[in-house]
């Protein structure tokens, strides 16, 4: 075998460099948006205090107190989280350092915290064996940790890469999560909204395993900001908006949970429409799908 000629063979300066060279330090950070994020970890992580609370709390009224304000925090986490890719972007200070922060405020606040949520709530509530319920939430947790992993190496610092997104967006599945305990916390006297609660609360597991699958789907759902509310839209659409906040402020505790309910359903209601109406050949569309069309 030839041996490489000099002129091919790395320099003694050039192996010290490899040697020697070390991680690309993170000198300078936006600061405003580092906190928007932070504050969205910490609101995951005060609401696990509220969890663990009322887990070995006496029950009762109390533990229905510190899970509603558990499932609060996760949508008032939901608002910071909103709020710092914005700021980063219109800053133009995105950067990969706030994107990791992101995501991992994200997990502990949308993967952890619903799912915590989710067991410590549906224990007495569900019908479902304590092991079962255990194995739906770690599945949601591991699909949560999947469509964070997912989103970071697909997904840019740019505004057109936050217009659609593929699966559900951890912190949507979450607000689906937090607004359906809202309502079994909101009525404690009985009636008709406390069964429709309590209804609510006992299909939970499987709401969850519901979002967990469409998180790591492929099914895609338009980004609410920065799809709807950009841009100029005509004189109605206030009118509108303004009629959806009066019903969102009377009716809020059911309203949140039909709004994100919604959300999460409008995905795979338009991927059904498009297998059942899709235009061309039966041939054509049977032997060629786009990456975005199809399911995982």
């Amino acid at each position: 075998m030839a041996k490489p000629s000099s002129s091919e063979r790395p320099g003694r300066k050039a192996l010290w460099k490899i040697r020697l060279r070390s991680p690309r330090r993170v000198k300078q950070i936006a600061l405003l948006p580092t906190v928007l994020t932070l504050i969205n970890g910490i609101c995951g992580f005060y609401a696990m205090i509220h969890i663990a609370q009322g887990l070995v709390g006496s029950g009762g009224a109390d533990a229905a107190n510190h899970f509603h304000t558990a499932a609060y925090l996760i949508l008032i986490a939901m608002i910071f989280d909103a709020l710092d890719g914005r700021v980063a972007r219109m800053t133009k200070t995105a950067s990969s350092f706030g994107a990791q922060l992101d995501s991992l405020c994200d997990l502990v606040t949308f993967g952890v915290t619903p799912a915590f949520l989710v067991y410590a709530i549906c224990q007495s509530a569900s019908f479902l064996p304590p092991r079962v319920l255990e194995v739906v939430t770690l599945l949601y947790l591991m699909c949560a940790l999947i469509r964070l992993a997912r989103f970071n190496v697909e997904t840019n610092t740019t505004e057109k890469s936050h217009l659609i997104f593929a699966g559900i967006p951890s912190p949507a599945a979450a607000g689906v999560i937090a607004s359906a305990v809202i309502p079994w916390t909101a009525f404690p006297d009985s009636g008709l909204l406390r069964d429709f609660s309590e209804l609510i609360l006992k299909a939970l597991p499987l709401i969850t395993f519901g979002l967990a699958v469409l998180m790591v789907s492929r099914v895609s759902y338009i980004h609410i900001g920065n799809t709807l509310l950009k841009g100029v839209r005509p004189f109605v659409t206030l009118i509108e908006l303004m009629l959806l906040a009066v019903v969102v402020t009377l009716l809020h505790e059911f309203a949140l949970f039909l709004a994100f309910m919604g959300y999460a359903l409008i995905g795979p209601a338009l991927w059904i429409k498009s297998r059942v109406f899709r235009k061309g050949s039966p041939e054509k569309t049977s032997t060629k799908l786009d990456a975005d069309d199809t399911l995982f």
